[in-house]
C-alpha cells in the first residue's frame, strides 16, 4: 500500500508587474497544507535569507504559510524577469505556482508624431494627430486644451481615434485654442509641444470681379479671366480656406490692331513688377499695385500701372502696436536705366506689417537718356528671351520622356521573364514579384486556401413561383415546415429561433424575398436570390457561444416604408436585417443596388428604423462626421454598400439639390397575353425586376424581351407613352397613347402600375396573310418626357406568339442567370492570419502617408476616412468592405505596390503561391 501524499494548495500566487528605477516590487505566495515555500527567479532559486516568511490561520482554521521576496530594478539584468514559487508538504507533495513576469518600465521623451498647427472652418471637422513616444507599458494618451483636460466622449464631438489622434466634429468657435498631447505610464509622463487650432468663420467668397481684357493674337480667339476673393481669413499655409475656384477663364475675341504706331503691344513694355503689399484697413478689402515700364511713351498712356483688390492681413495678437511696420533706410538712387529713363531706390521691411512701397522710381534728365540711347545697343525683348528659354526647355523635356519610356519597356520585359509560371503567373502583373520576402512557409498553418463560407443560406420560396408565400396566407407552421424540409438545421434550438423570427416579421411580408443563414464566430455571407442584395458578417463580429440565425428580407408593402414628400424618392429597396437580439461588435456590410444617376445633383440620405414605424435619417452623404454611426460607399454606377452595427431596416432616399436637377434609372418591360400588351415600369434593380416578373408570371403573362432602360428626370411634367403596331416597313397604326404625371414615377408608385394596350384583332379578314401577320408582328414603344427628349426610350419589340406560347420560360432562366451570375461566384475571403498580418503593418501611420489611409483611397476609393479612424483596426474594416465587394486579390496587390507597400503585397503573393 502506497503512503498517502498530501498536495499543497495555493491561496495566493505571484502577479506580473512592472518595476521602475529605485522602486521595489513585492512578490508573495500563500499556501495551505505545506511546510515551506521557496521562490525561483530567472531559473535560479532565491537564497532563503532573502525570503520573508510568516504564518497565519484562515477562517477554516487551516494554517497558511506566507512567503514574500522584494525585487529591485538593478537585480533585473534583462528587460523581462520571470519568477515562480514552489511549495512542499510534510508528506512530500509539491506544487508549482504560475509564473509572474517582471518588466522594466520606461518612457522615451521624443514623440514619434507631435500635433501640428491646424486650420479649421466652423461646422467642419478637424484632426490633431499624435503618436506617443515608445514606452513599456505602452503609454496612454490624453489631451489638454489650454492646459485643461479634454473630455473625450465616444459618441460626442470629441473622439480619440485608434491612432491616438483627437478628432473634432462640427467645429465651434470655442474649440479654438492650444492642444497638447500627453503620454504617460508608470515610468512618467511627457507632453508634446502645444499645437494651435485656428477656427475661421465661413464667410465664403466675394462677388466675381469683371473679366480682364481679352489677350491673345489680334483678330483671333484669346482668353480672359476674372477673380474673386476668399473672405475667410487665410490658413496657416497662406492658402484660401474656401472651397471652389478663385479664378475663372473663358475664351474671347481679341480685337484687331488698327495701327502699330497708335496701339501698344506687349513688346512695348517691360515685365510686370511683383504686386505691392496690400494697403487698406486691416481684415478688410484693400488694394495693391504693380508696375511696368514703357519703351514707347507716345502709345502707352495709362497702361503702366495695374491695381487689384486684396485682403488686408489681420494683425496678430502678439505683434507690437506699430501700425505701419519698421523699414530700413532708403538706398541711394541708382544710375539712370536706358530702358525707361528712370532711376530706382529701395528699402527693406524689418518688421511687419509693412504697408508702404519698398521701391520708388523717378525720371532722369532727358539729355542723359538721349545720350544713353545713342551709345547703347537695343536690349533683347523679354518675350523673345522667354521664347528661346521655353523652346530649349521643351526640347530637352521631350528627349527625357522618350528615354524614360524606353527604359520602362526594357524593365518591364526583364521582370516578365522572372515571374514563375506556377501560382499567379497569368494573373499578377509584372511589378508584383516578391524577391525580398522573408516569409517562412511554416508561418502559414493548414492549407491557406481562400476561406470557404461554412454557413448555410436558404431562401423561403415555394416550388411554384407564381404563388405568394406569406405568413398570413399559410401560417407560421407551414413556413417552418417548408424551411426545415430543405435546411441543415438539426438543433431544436435553431428550430425555435427560426419560429420566433417568422413570428416577429411584419405582417404580409413576402417570404420569396427572405433569406436566413446560420451565424457563428466564423461570420457568414447571405444573399436574397435574384435581387443583388447581400449581407457580409466578418469573423468574430458576434459574441455567441453557439450557432444562431440571421436573416435579411425585403419590405414590399407600402405600410412598411417611410413616408416621403413629393421631392423625395426611394433609390433602393427597404431591407430588413435581424433578429434584433444579435449584437455586432464589428461592422457588417450590406450591399444593394440603387437607381440614382450619380452624375446628377442628388442629396442622399440613409434612413433607418428599428420597428418599421419610426424612421430617422442617420446619414447625409457628404456631410458625415465622426459621430455618424454608419458608412455609405457607392461602389460603381449602380452598386452601394453600407457598414453598420445595428440591426434594423435600411433604405436609401434621394432628393434633388435645391435649384438643380437629379435623374434616376428606370426599366420598362413588356408582357403579352392574348392580344393584350402590358407595359410595366420599375426601378432598375434586380429585386424590382424579380418582383415584377413574379407578378406577371402568376397571371400567365409572357415576357416579350429583356427590360429596356429609361432615365427619369425630376422635371414637373408628364411622361408620355405611345404604342404603335407595325403593319409594314413604312406603315404603322397607333394602338394607344397615355400621359402620366412624372410625380407618379418619382414617388415609386409606378412599380404597381400597369399600362394595358389592346392589339387590334386583324384575324377578322379571311386573307391568309393577315392570319400569318397575327402570329408574328412588331410593336413600337416610345416613352419620353417632353422637356428631355434626348433621354427618350425608343424600342421595337418583335412578338412571335407561337414561340412565346411554347417557350414561355426562357425569361426566368436566361435573364436570371445572366443578371446574377456574378453574385454566384466564390467569395474572395482572405484567411484570418493574412488579415491580421495586413492590419499589423498597415494600421500604424507612416511618415510617407502610405498607411491604411492611402490604401483605402486607392483600393476602394474612400474619401471620408474618419469613420475608419475611430475603429480599433481601420484596415480590418477596409478588408471586410473589400470582401463584400468581391474584388480580385491581384487588384489589391497592384494597389499595394503602387503606394509603395511591397511588404504587404508580399504577404498576399506568398499566400496565393501556397494555395496554388
Amino acid at each position: 500500500m502506497q503512503p498517502f501524499v498530501e498536495q499543497p494548495q495555493f491561496l495566493l500566487e505571484p502577479k506580473s508587474s512592472f518595476i521602475f528605477e529605485n522602486l521595489t516590487v513585492k512578490l508573495e505566495c500563500k499556501a495551505i497544507r505545506t511546510r515551506q515555500i521557496f521562490f525561483n527567479c530567472d531559473n535560479k532559486w532565491v537564497p532563503e535569507s532573502e525570503h520573508v516568511k510568516s504564518s497565519e490561520t484562515n477562517e477554516k482554521g487551516n494554517t497558511v504559510i506566507v512567503t514574500a521576496i522584494q525585487l529591485k530594478a538593478d537585480q533585473i539584468e534583462a528587460n523581462i524577469y520571470k519568477c515562480f514559487c514552489q511549495a512542499w508538504s510534510a508528506t512530500g507533495g509539491t506544487l508549482k505556482s504560475r509564473t509572474a513576469t517582471i518588466e522594466l518600465a520606461y518612457l522615451d521623451k521624443i514623440f514619434e508624431w507631435e500635433p501640428l498647427k491646424t486650420d479649421s472652418i466652423i461646422n467642419k471637422s478637424a484632426e490633431l494627430r499624435c503618436r506617443p513616444p515608445g514606452g513599456n507599458p505602452y503609454p496612454k494618451v490624453t489631451w489638454l486644451k489650454d492646459n485643461q483636460p479634454v473630455e473625450i466622449n465616444r459618441n460626442g464631438r470629441l473622439i480619440l481615434s485608434n491612432e491616438n489622434s483627437l478628432l473634432i466634429a462640427q467645429i465651434k468657435k470655442s474649440d479654438a485654442g492650444n492642444y497638447t498631447c500627453v503620454a504617460s505610464n508608470i515610468a512618467g509622463s511627457y507632453s508634446s509641444e502645444p499645437a494651435e487650432l485656428i477656427v475661421h468663420d465661413d464667410r465664403g467668397w466675394s462677388e466675381w470681379q469683371a473679366f480682364s481684357e481679352c489677350k491673345g493674337i489680334p483678330c483671333s480667339i484669346g482668353r480672359q479671366r476674372r477673380l474673386r476673393m476668399c473672405l475667410n481669413p487665410p490658413t496657416i499655409t497662406n492658402k484660401p480656406s474656401c472651397d471652389g475656384d478663385q479664378v475663372q477663364e473663358r475664351e474671347c475675341s481679341v480685337p484687331c490692331q488698327k495701327s502699330l504706331s497708335s496701339q501698344p503691344t506687349d513688346d512695348d513694355f517691360s515685365e510686370w513688377s511683383s504686386w505691392s503689399n496690400c494697403i487698406g484697413v486691416p481684415c478688410q478689402i484693400g488694394t495693391q499695385q504693380r508696375m511696368r515700364s514703357c519703351f514707347r511713351q507716345s502709345v502707352c498712356n495709362d497702361k503702366q500701372i495695374q491695381e487689384q483688390d486684396c485682403l488686408v492681413s489681420c494683425p496678430n495678437k502678439t505683434q507690437s502696436s506699430l501700425s505701419n511696420g519698421i523699414y530700413s533706410n532708403w538706398t541711394h538712387w541708382s544710375a539712370c536705366r536706358s530702358i525707361d529713363c528712370t532711376s530706382v531706390r529701395t528699402r527693406q521691411c524689418l518688421e511687419e506689417p509693412c504697408r508702404d512701397y519698398l521701391m520708388e522710381t523717378r525720371p532722369c534728365d532727358k539729355n542723359m537718356c538721349s545720350s544713353m540711347k545713342n551709345t547703347s545697343t537695343p536690349p533683347i525683348s523679354t518675350s523673345a528671351f522667354n521664347m528661346i528659354m521655353y523652346s530649349s526647355a521643351g526640347f530637352g523635356g521631350l528627349i527625357f520622356l522618350l528615354l524614360a519610356f524606353l527604359f520602362a519597356i526594357i524593365c518591364c520585359r526583364r521582370r516578365r521573364r522572372t515571374i514563375r509560371k506556377k501560382g499567379i503567373s497569368n494573373s499578377i502583373p509584372t511589378n508584383t514579384t516578391c524577391s525580398n520576402c522573408h516569409i517562412e512557409k511554416n508561418e502559414y498553418p493548414f492549407y491557406y486556401s481562400i476561406q470557404q463560407d461554412t454557413t448555410s443560406t436558404r431562401s423561403c420560396a415555394s416550388q411554384n413561383n407564381s404563388i405568394s408565400l406569406t405568413n398570413i396566407d399559410f401560417g407560421v407552421e407551414k413556413e417552418k415546415l417548408i424551411f426545415l424540409n430543405d435546411s441543415p438545421l438539426k438543433s431544436p434550438n435553431l428550430n425555435l429561433i427560426y419560429e420566433k423570427i417568422l413570428q416577429s416579421l411584419p405582417e404580409n411580408i413576402d417570404l420569396r424575398y427572405f433569406a436566413v443563414s446560420i451565424i457563428n464566430n466564423s461570420g457568414c455571407h447571405l444573399e436574397i436570390p435574384h435581387t443583388g442584395i447581400s449581407l457580409t458578417i466578418p469573423e468574430d463580429a458576434v459574441l455567441l457561444d453557439e450557432d444562431h440565425l440571421i436573416f435579411i428580407a425585403l419590405l414590399t408593402i407600402e405600410n412598411h416604408m417611410p413616408i416621403l414628400n413629393n421631392n423625395q424618392t426611394r433609390l433602393s429597396s427597404v431591407i430588413l436585417i435581424g433578429p434584433s437580439d444579435i449584437t455586432l461588435v464589428k461592422p457588417a456590410v450590406l450591399s444593394f443596388e440603387h437607381t440614382a444617376v450619380l452624375d446628377s445633383s442628388w442629396k442622399f440620405n440613409l434612413i433607418f428604423s428599428d420597428d418599421i414605424i419610426h424612421w430617422k435619417s442617420i446619414l447625409t452623404y457628404g456631410q458625415e462626421n465622426i459621430s455618424t454611426p454608419v458608412y455609405l460607399q457607392f461602389n460603381n454606377e449602380q452598386k452601394a454598400s453600407i457598414l453598420f452595427e445595428t440591426m434594423g431596416a435600411y433604405v436609401l432616399i434621394g432628393e434633388p439639390i435645391k435649384d438643380r436637377h437629379a435623374s434616376k434609372y428606370l426599366q420598362m418591360a413588356c408582357f403579352y397575353n392574348q392580344l393584350t400588351l402590358r407595359v410595366r415600369f420599375f426601378d432598375k434593380t434586380l429585386d424590382a425586376f424579380e418582383r415584377c416578373l413574379n407578378e406577371e408570371l402568376a397571371m400567365k403573362n409572357v415576357l416579350c424581351d429583356q427590360p429596356k432602360e429609361f432615365i427619369l428626370h425630376d422635371y414637373q411634367d408628364q411622361v408620355c407613352i405611345n404604342v404603335d403596331l407595325e403593319l409594314s416597313t413604312i406603315s404603322r397604326i397607333n394602338i394607344g397613347y397615355k400621359e402620366v404625371s412624372s410625380i407618379s414615377f418619382w414617388t415609386n408608385r409606378i412599380d404597381r402600375s400597369c399600362f394595358i394596350f389592346v392589339i387590334p384583332d386583324l384575324q377578322m379578314n379571311s386573307d391568309d396573310r393577315i392570319k400569318h401577320f397575327m402570329d408574328q408582328f412588331a410593336i413600337h414603344i416610345d416613352a419620353y418626357q417632353p422637356i428631355m427628349l434626348e433621354s427618350a426610350l425608343h424600342t421595337r419589340l418583335f412578338i412571335n406568339t407561337l414561340h412565346l406560347q411554347h417557350s414561355s420560360e426562357w425569361n426566368t432562366i436566361s435573364l436570371r442567370h445572366r443578371q446574377t451570375s456574378k453574385s454566384s461566384d466564390k467569395i474572395n475571403r482572405l484567411p484570418k492570419i493574412i488579415r491580421q498580418k495586413l492590419c499589423q503593418i498597415l494600421d500604424p501611420p507612416t511618415s510617407l502617408g502610405n498607411d491604411w489611409r492611402m490604401f483605402a483611397s486607392n483600393l476602394i476609393g474612400i474619401n471620408y476616412l474618419q469613420y475608419f479612424a475611430t475603429k480599433a483596426s481601420p484596415t480590418e474594416h477596409l478588408l471586410t468592405l473589400w470582401d463584400a465587394r468581391q474584388e480580385s486579390l491581384v487588384h489589391m496587390i497592384n494597389v499595394l505596390n503602387q503606394i509603395g507597400r511591397s511588404d504587404a503585397a508580399c504577404i498576399i503573393i506568398t499566400h496565393m503561391n501556397i494555395t496554388h
